[in-house]
């Protein structure tokens, strides 16, 4: 989770400044009890959705041109992983039927030149990393959750993913600015965008789901292997889906929404903040689920 954010901390300081406004909003409030539903039922929504504002998911408006399409096609194994760097566009993955993966990008544009972002696939032991490469990169496309694609700042190119994911393969998918969206999978997820709505599932996890400024759904069926779930955004409502007999320790917190939940666990908290903690099952497994600005609802997935 640290090297995501590290990777984009220079896209993201706004927000993240905005987001140390608000909590300071949140405690006074807290104090100041009297006004505790009007600052945080209208102030804070308020400040939060000028998150929207600081990122421009589409180049700065107008009309598109699309460009020619990329196609990447490669033969790769079960438990191995796929790794997908953007930083302008959407992320989309669907199962593919056999054991090939193929990836198909298009570029689109204003006024930029579509040949100033590059589309790179390095193939490496573990699975293969493809890459959308701005401007600024140092040329590199690796694996892992730290790698910068460039800055976008002044070229309107977007690039938007299309991935077949063959079972069992993992799967790494990051955007900065853009949609993810990813389903039928059946392997462990690191899903994350910056700006945008990010709807995950998966029939093996555990899922690690992140993003500041939109919507975050997850769903798993079963767990495939160890690990924890974390599922976080900022401006933004959760929805985590999980296996209908799960042992796990589950801690979901949000400061301006509600939280239901499906499994016997207790939700405190007035005015300022909502938290639900405790332990499902035999625990073991850790669960957490945080948001600042939305609902958090925590489903058994059928």
């Amino acid at each position: 989770m640290s090297a995501f954010w590290d990777s984009w901390r220079k896209e993201i300081i706004r927000g993240a400044t905005l987001f140390c406004g608000v909590l300071v909003i949140g405690f006074f409030v807290h104090y100041v009890v009297g006004r505790g539903r009007q600052v945080v039922g209208t102030n804070l929504p308020a400040a939060l959705r000028d998150l929207r504002s600081q990122f421009d998911p589409d180049g700065g408006g107008g009309p598109r041109t699309t460009g020619a399409t990329w196609t990447y096609r490669a033969k790769i194994a079960p438990q191995q992983w796929v790794w997908i760097h953007n930083t302008r566009g959407s992320i989309t993955v669907d199962p593919a039927k056999a054991d090939s993966l193929q990836i198909t990008a298009v570029k689109t544009y204003s006024s930029s030149d579509t040949a100033s972002v590059h589309l790179v696939a390095v193939p490496y032991d573990g699975g293969i990393a493809v890459c959308a490469v701005w401007p600024g990169n140092d040329g590199s496309c690796r694996p892992g959750k730290d790698v910068r694609s460039g800055r976008t700042h002044g070229n309107d190119v977007a690039v938007d993913f299309t991935v077949r994911l063959p079972p069992r393969v993992r799967l790494g998918a990051m955007t900065q600015i853009g949609d993810v969206h990813v389903k039928g999978v059946s392997a462990p997820l690191f899903v994350g965008t910056v700006s945008g709505d990010l709807d995950a599932e998966t029939t093996q996890g555990p899922v690690s789901a992140f993003s500041v400024n939109g919507n975050v759904r997850v769903r798993m069926r079963a767990f495939g292997d160890t690990g924890a779930v974390s599922v976080v955004t900022v401006n933004g409502s959760v929805t985590a889906e999980l296996p209908s007999r799960l042992d796990a320790d589950v801690e979901a917190k949000t400061i301006n929404g509600s939280i239901t939940t499906d499994y016997p666990l207790t939700v405190t908290g007035r005015f300022t903040s909502h938290t639900l903690k405790g332990t499902v099952g035999g625990g073991g497994r850790d669960v957490h689920i945080t948001t600042v600005n939305g609902s958090v609802t925590l489903k058994k997935a059928i």
